[in-house]
């Protein structure tokens, strides 16, 4: 199981297909951009995808038949389940722990002085 975020539009949809928060959606193949499932492991990411102004947002779970995107955190799949509707702040905050939890801490360097 991979977990990540996804956008819809206003009405909890994606490419003609209607979500429900708290269902599991299956279909039957997976390939990036093609078919499948759609969400991204980055949270900021998926502004990428989904315009602010227009969009909802959802943690999801993925399972089943993966296929990773190489230019972003972009992953289909052929089982999602759509969890907590989060909107643009749980994105964000998402997206700030994201990326600190990826941070090495003990290796990280200062790179600016104040000079």
């Amino acid at each position: 199981m991979i977990k990540g975020y996804k956008g819809f539009d206003r009405n909890l949809r994606c490419r003609d297909f209607q979500f429900e928060i708290g269902k599991e959606h299956e279909e039957p193949r997976a390939s990036i951009c093609e078919a499948g499932f759609h969400f991204c492991e980055n949270p900021m990411d998926v502004l990428e995808y989904y315009n602010p102004a227009d969009s909802r947002y959802c943690e999801v779970e993925a399972d089943g038949n993966i296929d990773k995107h190489d230019d972003d955190s972009k992953v289909a799949c052929t089982k999602i389940k759509i969890g907590a509707e989060i909107g643009l702040p749980g994105l964000i905050s998402a997206g700030v722990k994201f990326i600190l939890e990826r941070v090495q801490w003990d290796t990280a360097k200062e790179s600016n002085t104040g000079y």
